[in-house]
């Protein structure tokens, strides 16, 4: 038996109905005086009943329909590395290719609309939208929990966020500007952000901050990840992320007079083309278990 007490969740379009609603009852009562006092009452608790189950929905739906006995569960795990190492914060200890000394205080980026790659080409859609906090482990994993059986071979994501979300408005989960990913609703979601310093050229310590985004540099990953078997099983899926492969891999990023990125000049296009073009090598397929 599902009860208001269980079922009911004050969102702020409640709190704004209900404040609305209860300076609105002796209005309501004025006009309906020529009805019973139980046929008032009863008008009361179907509306207070109503928006009470219309705050029970699920937030998380599975993507697609899938009949039981036909599918498993997939759990996509992802490391975060610099030079092939586990990426250790407020450390000065990594060297990018163009020989910069650097650390890492803050690494969080988007990884979006998951797909699995059957050999004949057929798809299952995750429909997803995570943020990935590498300082926090919870955060590194992707749930897929209905996934139909068969045997994938190739993973696809997108690292940032769709047009469409991108410029949507106020949204919640991951997406919730409450994480600090946005720049404005009409700009949209910063895609990947790596904050910390670097020792220059003089030797001196200068701040390092990589805000990227925007809808042209919307990267797609793609990658061959073995054969992934899901058959009424729970499997696990563990991918690679090197910040040292993203700053030289197709091309080399210098920091030096290259520290503070924004994703909103001018200035900043050479800088975001080597980021897009450098995305696709900075993930890799460790292994499935």
């Amino acid at each position: 038996m599902i009860t208001l007490k269980s079922c009911f969740t004050l969102t702020t379009g409640n709190l704004r109905f209900f404040s609305y609603f209860s300076e609105s009852i002796p209005h309501i009562y004025e006009s309906m005086k020529s009805y019973s006092a139980s046929a008032v009452s009863l008008l009361i608790y179907a509306v207070l009943f109503s928006i009470a189950f219309g705050s029970c929905k699920k937030k998380n739906e599975d993507p697609v329909p899938v009949n039981p006995g036909t599918s498993g569960k997939l759990t996509i795990f992802f490391r975060n590395l610099a030079g092939g190492q586990e990426i250790q914060f407020g450390q000065r200890l990594y060297t990018n290719a163009a020989g910069n000394n650097y650390q890492v205080d803050m690494l969080k980026y988007y990884v979006t609309n998951v797909v699995l790659i059957k050999d004949d080409s057929s798809e299952f859609k995750f429909n997803n939208y995570d943020l990935i906090n590498a300082k926090v482990d919870s955060t590194c994993r992707i749930y897929g929990n209905v996934v139909p059986n068969g045997t994938y071979n190739r993973i696809r994501f997108y690292l940032g966020v769709d047009p469409v979300r991108n410029h949507t408005g106020a949204q919640d989960g991951d997406l919730d500007p409450v994480h600090g990913m946005i720049w404005t609703w009409n700009t949209g979601y910063i895609f990947f952000k790596h904050e910390g310093d670097f020792m220059d050229s003089t030797g001196s310590i200068e701040p390092l901050l990589y805000h990227y985004g925007t809808d042209p540099v919307l990267a797609q990953i793609e990658l061959p990840i073995g054969a992934l078997r899901i058959d009424n099983n729970e499997k696990k899926l563990y991918l690679n992320f090197d910040l040292n492969s993203l700053y030289g891999s197709t091309h080399t990023v210098e920091f030096n007079g290259n520290n503070i990125r924004q994703s909103s000049s001018v200035d900043d296009r050479d800088w975001l083309t080597s980021l897009f073009e450098n995305f696709q090598n900075s993930f890799s397929y460790d292994r499935s278990e």
